[in-house]
């Protein structure tokens, strides 16, 4: 018999090759004693080299190794080392897939044995809010978590046993790499750094990346770039924006983090030409188990007063499947908030301590495209305006939220809005019942799209404070937005109150929109008992609609547009 041979399977697709494999220890220790793992391969061709130990397999080649699967037109196995190496067709990608992670690659060279490998010209995507984050460029490392841990690349070890798992099994580090959640092979914008860390089902972070619209460079991030996919929530996406205030002048802020593996420090920071600076710093670390502290301080413009103050809050909160639990604590909160088109609240609000309970959206499959949640709170609350000052007040009671939309026809839709809360406190039998509810059609009529809503809310009781009391209202509301270019829209939207025979708002974008971004130059008309009309020119990413502001950035709320954190359907 030859010194070599090779082995090629009779049937062209779905072979199975089984090999036995013994961990190989290069110490020069005796083999394992322990039952060896096994790799399959299954490919159009399979041929086994028995000198050398090597398994060349060919035609939509698949490895699988317990939860890896590594999928290529041509894989070659060494048996003896462990490793894999893997190549496509051209114009196509070696694919690695561990544990429900997914990436992709020009080469990947692997090993079974440590689990480390190297993918070159690395991309990934990752599915994020109404849309999806692309990653490519250089070389992709991934390594084991405890052997990250080791190396001084992550602070928390994997743990051990059937301890819930806090962390995932592997890291992935990238270098001079590209993001940006464009589908596109020239997108309108994307960020550049020079190194990215990837925790699977965590966050993506990327070192004081560079960003570019188009191929022209704009600036680089001071801070790191965070997106959060636990969160689905690109949360530090927010460009930097201009804004004009009624009440603080003309203005420019931003909002950024740096990272780490288990926790972050939140920064932002606003300029005003009335009131000069205001900032704000804040982290947040996770306890493990599920629990995590947040805490931080606000030196900020309080309108009602006319002066900047600290505004010192803190938190700790246990999340477990979508369920979440808080104590909260807060010092001179700033509130304002407009209950009614005549009366404006403003005023300070010490929370000491809070408790709440709030559930996930729940599917009403009964219901067809309707959701609910739910939440119960508990707390002591300590309120102070410019004209007098309470007492403390305890307040305790449960809330809902039912959101359901609806196909009517093929060019509308209906939809529904409707919240309600019950609260009782400890002053005189005192309680408040409020049910508010904003029924509408998102609608087109050619080339414009249109939006049709009525709001009611109806107050039963009183409050002893005057921060969480409600007012009734009733308001119609219209929406109209049309094209006026080929990426170049206007749109108009406004309210009714019924109730006083008043427009009390107007709100006046020209937007410009690409697949990828948006850019509105926005003018508020505010004409209730607040006037704080604002103008304000901002960018934000299409795929995060639900992101929150940066510092001091007034975010328009639209109330035609879906809930942002809504699961998809």
């Amino acid at each position: 018999m030859d010194a070599k041979r090779k082995i090629t399977p009779r049937f062209p697709r779905s072979v199975l090759f089984a090999l036995s494999v013994w961990l190989l220890f290069f110490s020069g220790r005796a083999l394992a004693a322990e039952r060896p793992e096994s790799v399959r391969l299954d490919a159009e061709r399979v041929s086994y080299d028995d000198e050398s130990g090597k398994t060349t397999a060919e035609g939509d080649a698949v490895l699988v190794y317990g939860e890896t699967t590594i999928r290529a037109e041509r894989i070659e196995y060494d048996a003896v080392t462990q490793r894999v190496n893997a190549s496509p067709l051209p114009g196509e990608s070696v694919v690695l897939q561990n544990e429900g992670r997914t990436m992709a690659g020009d080469r990947l060279d692997y090993d079974l044995q440590t689990e480390e490998g190297l993918l070159s010209g690395a991309k990934s995507s990752v599915p994020l809010g109404e849309g999806t984050l692309y990653i490519y460029g250089g070389g992709l490392d991934v390594i084991p978590w405890n052997l990250a841990v080791e190396r001084g690349l992550v602070r928390r070890r994997k743990p051990a046993g059937d301890a819930p798992p806090e962390t995932p099994s592997h890291l992935a580090r990238w270098k001079d790499v590209a993001a940006t959640t464009c589908a596109l092979d020239h997108p309108h914008y994307r960020i550049e750094t020079k190194s990215i860390t990837f925790v699977p089902g965590k966050r993506v972070v990327a070192k004081k990346p560079r960003l570019y619209l188009g191929s022209t460079y704009i600036f680089t991030w001071p801070t790191d770039y965070i997106v959060q996919i636990d969160r689905k929530a690109m949360r530090y996406a927010i460009m930097p924006y201009a804004q004009s205030s009624g009440s603080k002048g003309a203005g420019v802020g931003f909002s950024g983090a740096f990272a780490w593996d288990s926790g972050e420090l939140n920064l932002g920071a606003a300029w005003w030409n009335r009131v000069d600076f205001e900032w704000m710093a804040e982290i947040e670390q996770s306890l493990g188990g599920g629990f995590s502290v947040r805490g931080g301080v606000e030196h900020s413009w309080d309108r009602a007063w006319g002066e900047k103050i600290f505004h010192p809050y803190g938190s700790l909160s246990y999340g477990w499947s979508g369920w979440r639990a808080s104590v909260n604590w807060t010092r001179n909160e700033y509130i304002e908030d407009q209950k009614d088109s005549l009366y404006e609240y403003r005023g300070r609000l010490d929370r000491g301590p809070e408790v709440e309970v709030s559930s996930p959206w729940i599917r009403d499959w009964a219901a067809g495209s309707s959701w609910l949640r739910f939440g119960v709170a508990w707390g002591s609350y300590r309120e102070k305006t410019p004209d007098f000052t309470n007492g403390t007040i305890a307040r305790y009671g449960a809330h809902m939220r039912n959101y359901f939309e609806a196909p009517v026809g093929g060019r509308a839709e209906f939809f529904w809005d409707i919240t309600g809360s019950v609260w009782f406190y400890d002053r005189d039998d005192q309680d408040q019942k409020i049910a508010e509810g904003m029924w509408g059609l998102r609608y087109r009529l050619g080339i414009l799209e249109l939006g049709s809503g009525y709001q009611r809310r109806y107050v039963w009781g009183e409050s002893p404070m005057f921060w969480d009391g409600q007012s009734e209202v009733e308001r119609i509301h219209q929406k109209l937005r049309f094209p006026v270019g080929r990426e170049l829209f206007v749109q108009v939207r406004g309210s009714w109150d019924l109730r006083e025979s008043m427009v009390d708002e107007v709100n006046y974008a020209l937007q410009w929109i690409s697949d990828c971004m948006k850019w509105e130059l926005l003018y508020r008309d505010d004409r209730t008992s607040g006037r704080d009309d604002r103008v304000s020119l901002s960018v934000s990413i299409l795929a995060f609609p639900d992101t929150p502001a940066s510092f001091g950035q007034y975010k328009d709320r639209d109330p035609f547009v879906r809930p942002g954190d809504l699961p998809k359907q």
